[in-house]
């Protein structure tokens, strides 16, 4: 795990980390920012479980405002 990972659940961990990581580094780079109008990577997130899919919430890196990205469960 990364230093900019936060996890709320050992089940999201697990879940998160079932992902490949090359797909992994594609969904943290691929957070939509309303403030910059398109997709950046998100920093300092942590990882919750939301019903069925996991939820990342942290920061944009390119102006700090707070994203979050949705990962559907399969």
């Amino acid at each position: 795990m990364s230093r900019s990972e936060n996890v709320t659940s050992l089940q999201a961990l697990q879940q998160w980390k079932a992902i490949p990581q090359q797909y992994r580094d594609k969904l943290v780079r691929n957070v939509f920012c309303g403030k910059c109008g398109g997709a950046v990577e998100i920093v300092d997130y942590s990882i919750k479980q939301e019903k069925s899919a996991l939820l990342l919430t942290g920061k944009c890196k390119t102006c700090g405002k707070p994203v979050a990205r949705v990962v559907e469960n399969e």
